[in-house]
């Protein structure tokens, strides 16, 4: 009688540990896009609102890829082990759509084909220095453009995104010779990289001044690293312009952990 009473205070504390860790990698799993690594990208133009244009109306400006023009991979939906899924339809009762892990939108899903408020569509362009994302629209009177997306990917370096695949404003060219210097165990730059890129407006726009402003912000995952190493960089492109065409930009990148 001992030994059964002991044998089921065994098998009650068995199930109870792996239940209980299976809950907490269930958390982990399904825990919020900004527990993760990500980026956030911005994209606001200003000055457009009121003013003429006949045809159609195109933009470009610099996208979220790494140093060489790549997309940043995004985590893949994951399947569930055999003991999980039996785990979660017997005991927790997930439901069957959420027992594969969640599904993350890759960069083109994200940015590719939204329409936005004014009558935009965004697209995705593909140009003789890379791809850039772009937005289009056949009205006569324009609207300024607000355009924000959040990405998760599978890892992103804060430490030297440029040389390390970090998500950046491409295209990049003309990357301003910063030195590396430690930071505990990892290191960071000396002081903040620069670089030239671009954005572009069809000249079908009545003539006047455009504000571009262009932000991306990369952050590592705060479930991996240290709180000394937690933290996220930025690639700001702010300008005033009335030219047309192909206009080159300046963007400044800034470190923050």
């Amino acid at each position: 009688m001992k030994k059964k009473y002991i044998f089921l205070i065994i098998s009650l504390t068995l199930i109870l540990v792996v239940g209980l860790y299976f809950v907490e990698m269930n958390l982990r799993e399904w825990r919020s896009d900004y527990r993760r690594s990500h980026y956030y990208y911005e994209v606001e133009i200003k000055g457009l609102s009121g003013r003429g244009a006949t045809g159609t109306t195109e933009i470009l400006v610099p996208i979220p890829a790494t140093n060489d023009g790549e997309f940043v991979i995004t985590p893949s939906q994951k399947e569930p082990s055999i003991l999980k899924n039996l785990l979660q339809e017997y005991i927790l009762h997930t439901p069957e759509s959420r027992r594969r892990g969640p599904y993350f939108e890759n960069t083109t899903e994200a940015l590719d084909n939204n329409s936005i408020n004014g009558n935009w569509t965004t697209f995705i362009a593909e140009t003789e220095e890379g791809y850039m994302l772009g937005f289009k629209t056949n009205d006569s009177i324009l609207k300024d453009i607000l355009f924000r997306k959040n990405v998760v990917v599978e890892y992103i370096d804060i430490f030297d995104p440029i040389n390390k695949n970090g998500p950046i404003l491409y295209p990049a060219v003309n990357i301003s010779n910063t030195s590396l210097i430690a930071y505990g165990d990892q290191v960071k730059y000396e002081a903040n990289p620069t670089y030239e890129s671009y954005v572009y407006m069809s000249n079908n726009v009545e003539v006047g001044i455009i504000h571009f402003e262009i932000t991306l912000e990369g952050y590592n995952d705060p479930m991996e690293w240290p709180k000394r190493y937690r933290g996220s960089y930025l690639n700001y492109l702010v300008m005033d312009t009335s030219d047309r065409g192909k206009i080159e930009a300046r963007v400044v990148l800034n470190q923050d952990f």
